[in-house]
């Protein structure tokens, strides 16, 4: 859908709290998706950063934005959205980590050719799509 110049001057106006509440109140998508634009660069090199691994980065980025979306409801407007939308991107970094770590550690005990990581394969053929 495209986006007209109003609606693109109104979203750039808007502080990020004030996206954050319109978009829990209305569900405008592009209220959600100017936060991602003001974020993407650099909450992604914070998390690249943090996590030194772009690919894990990359998932804990869009893993936190899922967050701030499912989790829109709990957002306290008296406080700032930065802080909040770093605490939960730190979260999903911290999460990314643990089970980058697992997967490493069960990937050495397991053999490549065996039926589980077929299906592992498959679920995440799956899960990409």
């Amino acid at each position: 859908m495209p986006i007209n110049a109003s609606t693109s001057k109104r979203v750039n106006s808007l502080t990020d709290e004030q996206l954050l509440l319109s978009y829990r109140e209305t569900g405008d998508r592009e209220d959600f998706a100017e936060l991602v634009r003001r974020y993407e660069t650099e909450l992604y090199n914070y998390l690249r950063r943090y996590l030194g691994d772009a690919e894990l980065a990359e998932d804990a980025f869009q893993t936190a934005f899922l967050q701030v979306h499912l989790k829109s409801h709990m957002f306290d407007e008296n406080r700032k959205f930065r802080p909040w939308l770093y605490a939960i991107a730190t979260n999903q970094a911290i999460d990314a980590q643990r089970r980058n770590k697992k997967h490493r550690n069960v990937s050495l005990d397991r053999s490549g050719a065996d039926e589980e990581s077929d299906s592992v394969g498959k679920l995440l053929d799956l899960l990409v799509s």
